[in-house]
């Protein structure tokens, strides 16, 4: 009986150690828990707060979309289309005036060059010719391009 009497000391003891170790961590860990909150309250006392006391988030936060940024996207998209459309009609207008002056310039040097020698071009004529050419890329240019497409 003396074995069992001892061991059952023993192990009284390690359990008395073990409760004690126990309790300080505990103690250990609760206090830095409160730690942790009182600067965590501390950080969010600057955040803006809803009436029901949550932290307002910003809208980055709320990575799913809702109704107000659907509209709020489809209006922005709206005017992003309007304003495509505007630089569209512009460069058509443009196109129409080039054409215009390019058929012109071209008329111009077709009775230019109807009235002066056959064999000789005047710098007029030169100057005309690489007008016409420098008008005709970019009415080619603005009809390739179509902008927003």
């Amino acid at each position: 009986m003396r074995i069992q009497l001892g061991k059952s000391r023993l192990l009284g003891s390690v359990t008395r150690r073990g409760l004690a170790v126990g309790l300080v961590t505990l103690a250990v860990f609760s206090g830095w828990l409160f730690r942790i909150e009182a600067v965590s309250g501390q950080a969010s006392a600057g955040l803006q707060r809803s009436s029901s006391g949550f932290p307002v988030l910003p809208d980055a936060a709320n990575p799913h979309p809702d109704g107000v940024r659907l509209l709020k996207d489809a209006m922005q998209q709206q005017e992003h289309n309007k304003h495509l459309k505007e630089l569209n009609i512009q460069r058509q207008k443009e196109m129409a005036s080039d054409a215009v002056k390019l058929l012109k310039l071209a008329g111009e040097l077709k009775d230019d060059t109807d009235k002066s020698e056959k064999d000789k071009l005047s710098m007029i004529e030169v100057r005309k010719a690489e007008m016409i050419e420098k008008l005709a890329k970019s009415v080619r240019d603005k009809m390739k391009a179509t902008v927003g497409n």
